[in-house]
């Protein structure tokens, strides 16, 4: 029986890792299910490069030229999102992301087992897969390849500096620029690299291992030599290398401001992985540097990890502290499987806390977390940078006098004292809390996805998401006035594959890699001699032609979104500014005309606040209105005077004013 049983010890390990992939994939697809449309604008980009790529053969957004983001990811996503049904490929990407990105789970357990035994391995996998970070498979995110890919792409490095072989170094080098061609910010895996070889070097006290990883090298500079080759090939700056993100190595950096960013990172990486797991490598470090622990896999694993870190929150930090201004944690997300890692192997090693050592190590993650201004980073805008904080920011609303960083204190202070105190038959206590924190805040964070994508669609989308392509068979142009839900257009352009153009008025543009067109109305309207013979544009413009569609969208300054077949050439005919979706009018509101006739603006005026409003006519004061507290409506109509073939009347209230009717109707 003992016999029989040894032999199945081998295989239950890779049963309960696929179960726990698999368990991992169907949960991830069931929360995502629920999401109706992209929620980051990100998603957007990396959905219509994807279709581009299977379609034309191109990363490109609308047939222009579009900078290098990603290949791999675009490869992934642009399988199910280049079906011709848009909407069912939509619905299939949710559970191939989920599945891929619970596969990170493989290479952290293969990587344990080379380091530890086998039910401590499984419990890196499991923490891994608990991450709230997760919660990405169902957006169209870059992380949910990255994620595998970049932690194999360390356990690669790592295999290497224990058996440099050619066959271990040239693994390196095709998981590294698989790593890039997934996500540029790998770039950073180049030091990493270097890093780590130097303090294998040292916890070695040989320069063994670096002599024989020249070819790594030599491999690692010719990859580098390909990449800048291409990207150069038309010559430019060396910031080209970074692709859709040039201006990240164009931009001046303040000092101070980037020091500050990178302890918050730093000390956010500690908070987000549960603290313990960053204080065990800490520990694991030390005895490697004092050779207590001899495993050469090991000290290449902390080589790796430590590197790894060090330079993921340097990079992180630093671009941080210009272009997000809050905490960044999905570019952390590989490092958590290193740290669950780095638990997992302290726990296989007894879970040894020097005195001295632990008390030092304590106190320096306590003055990390203790480092990150969480009343200042934590409100609505962090969601989608830092799902960990989703939960905190619930709690916040739900308690609006609670001080969330006493809170975080408290809750630091409470695990720091169990990873020094706990006695080490209940260690394992350790993990199970650590997992049942990452549980719940990934159950907050597939929330709090579902309810932000689902106001998305209500005010972005409208009800239907494809509710152009469905009612043209020929090209249409997005007209954009610079309204400030400009995600908005990126979502049309994304459901609608019949918006092939987008034009903006000037004094406007779209932000991100979209192919735009800067136009301004002549005195008869004419925006464009050449266009598509569709237009949607906001309800606040009317154009010569046939108004065929509308979609109503909710929470934002407009009502919704108008579908024209328009007639040639492009023409505007009435554009208004300052009137709310409600029609509410704060401060002015202004209807102008092109190609005037002669006509009148129809005009019905609820006074809610104002007691004055002064009606202009092209630019010319023309009446003021007087009204008492409780006044009825006013109903009326200004008559039209063409200069120069365009009308514009003012409506000027001295404060809030309600409208009904606000129309210009030609005689």
């Amino acid at each position: 029986m003992p016999a029989a049983v040894a032999k199945l010890r081998p295989l239950s390990a890779p049963l309960a890792l696929t179960a726990l992939v698999a368990g991992s994939a169907v949960l991830r697809a069931l929360d995502a299910r629920a999401i109706a449309v992209p929620w980051i604008v990100d998603e957007l980009v990396y959905g219509l490069l994807g279709q581009a790529l299977y379609r034309s053969g191109e990363l490109e957004v609308l047939g222009g030229p579009t900078p290098f983001y990603s290949l791999l990811y675009p490869a992934l996503v642009g399988l199910p999102l280049g079906l011709d049904d848009l909407e069912r490929g939509y619905a299939l990407l949710r559970p191939l992301q989920a599945l891929v990105v619970s596969l990170t789970a493989v290479p952290v357990y293969l990587w344990g087992r080379t380091l530890m035994a086998r039910r401590w391995a499984l419990v890196a996998a499991a923490l891994t897969l608990l991450l709230p970070g997760l919660a990405y498979a169902g957006l169209i995110m870059s992380e949910v390849l990255y994620l595998p890919v970049g932690v194999l792409a360390a356990w690669t490095l790592s295999r290497a500096l224990v058996r440099p072989t050619l066959a271990a170094q040239a693994l390196v080098v095709l998981t590294l620029g698989a790593a890039v061609a997934t996500r540029l910010q790998a770039l950073v895996l180049v030091p990493v690299l270097l890093s780590a070889i130097c303090l294998k070097a040292l916890l070695d006290r040989s320069l063994q291992t670096p002599r024989r990883l020249v070819p790594l090298l030599a491999g690692l500079a010719a990859l580098t030599l390909a990449w800048a080759g291409w990207q150069l090939r038309g010559g430019g700056p060396w910031s080209k290398l970074l692709g859709g993100y040039q201006s990240v190595g164009e931009a001046d950096y303040a000092a101070g401001a980037a020091a500050r960013y990178v302890l918050y990172h730093a000390g956010h990486t500690v908070l987000f992985t549960g603290i313990v797991p960053a204080c065990a490598l800490a520990l694991l470090v030390v005895a490697a540097v004092r050779r207590v622990d001899p495993s050469e896999p090991a000290r290449a694993f902390l080589a790796v990890a430590l590197a790894t870190v060090a330079w993921l929150v340097v990079e992180v930090g630093v671009f941080a502290s210009r272009y997000v201004g809050r905490l960044a944690e999905r570019d952390l997300l590989s490092l958590a499987p290193l740290l669950f890692l780095a638990l997992a192997l302290w726990l296989d090693r007894g879970a040894p806390r020097p005195r001295l050592v632990t008390g030092i190590v304590a106190l320096g993650a306590a003055a990390l977390v203790l480092s990150v201004p969480l009343e200042r980073l934590v409100d609505e805008y962090a969601a989608p940078d830092a799902f960990t904080l989703i939960p905190l920011h619930r709690l916040a609303v739900e308690r609006p006098g609670l001080d969330l960083e006493l809170v975080v204190r408290g809750a630091a202070a409470a695990v720091l004292a169990l990873f020094a105190l706990l006695p080490r038959r209940l260690t394992l206590v350790l993990p199970a809390l650590l997992a049942l924190g990452l549980g719940v805040a990934s159950v907050q964070a597939g929330d709090e996805i579902v309810a932000r994508a689902a106001k998305n669609q209500a005010q972005l989308v409208g009800p239907e998401r494809r509710w152009i392509d469905r009612r043209i068979e020929a090209g249409a142009a997005y007209l954009y006035d610079g309204e400030a839900y400009w995600p908005a257009v990126w979502e049309q352009v994304f459901w609608n594959r019949r918006l092939e153009r987008v034009y903006t008025l000037r004094g406007s543009s779209v932000p991100g890699p979209l192919p735009q067109e800067t136009v301004s109305p002549r005195p008869d309207g004419r925006l464009a001699s050449a266009s598509p013979p569709y237009v949607v544009a906001s309800t606040a413009f009317s154009f010569r032609g046939e108004r065929l569609a509308e979609t109503v969208q909710e929470g934002i300054n407009q009502r919704g979104l108008v579908l024209w077949r328009v007639d040639q050439p492009l023409r505007v005919w009435t554009w208004t500014t300052g009137l709310a979706a409600n029609g509410d009018v704060s401060a002015a509101a202004r209807l102008t005309v092109y190609g005037c006739e002669p006509g009148v603006l129809r005009l019905t005026l609820l006074p809610k606040a104002a007691t004055q409003v002064e009606l202009v006519r092209n630019g010319s004061h023309l009446r003021t209105l007087f009204f008492e507290p409780g006044a009825p409506p006013w109903s009326g109509e200004l008559e039209a005077q063409p200069r120069n073939g365009v009308c514009s009347f003012d409506v000027v209230p001295n404060s809030l004013l309600g409208t009904t009717v606000f129309e210009f109707v030609p005689r």
